[in-house]
């Protein structure tokens, strides 16, 4: 008997802790921790950020030189673009939001370096989008 409630004691425990995703995608900073990881965190957003910046300026370029699309649609498609980004922006901004990671966490230790590591991975995400799909094949 005394068997069994310690099993069930232990089930009910890795239950309530798998309720609570602690998700976090990997980054080259995950060797650090604490304040150190943040730092590192900090540069690499910043470091994305120019990345996608100069993506999102090539993606401008692509559609200004295009030469299939007639020269009347292409103020259209770069403010499509321009709106399809602002939006990109928008819904990396929430889906990262630190109250967001911090309910998953629990505002528990990690849940800075986590938000951060949000906003780096899909920053470089978007990055790799706007570089594929606009690119000269």
């Amino acid at each position: 008997m005394m068997v069994r409630l310690v099993l069930g004691i232990l089930a009910l425990g890795c239950v309530s802790t798998m309720a609570h995703a602690q998700w976090a995608p990997p980054t080259s900073c995950d060797r650090f921790g604490g304040y150190e990881a943040q730092n590192c965190l900090n540069k690499a957003i910043t470091e994305a950020d120019k990345a996608l910046n100069v993506a999102y300026q090539r993606a401008q370029a692509y559609i200004t030189a295009d030469t299939d699309t007639p020269a009347d649609q292409k103020p259209a498609w770069q403010a499509n673009l321009v709106k399809a980004q602002r939006a990109w922006i928008a819904y990396r901004n929430a889906n990262c939001l630190f109250e967001l990671i911090g309910a998953e966490w629990d505002n528990r230790s990690g849940t800075t370096a986590a938000q951060q590591a949000c906003v780096l991975d899909m920053t470089q995400r978007r990055t790799k989008e706007l570089t594929e799909r606009y690119t000269s094949n």
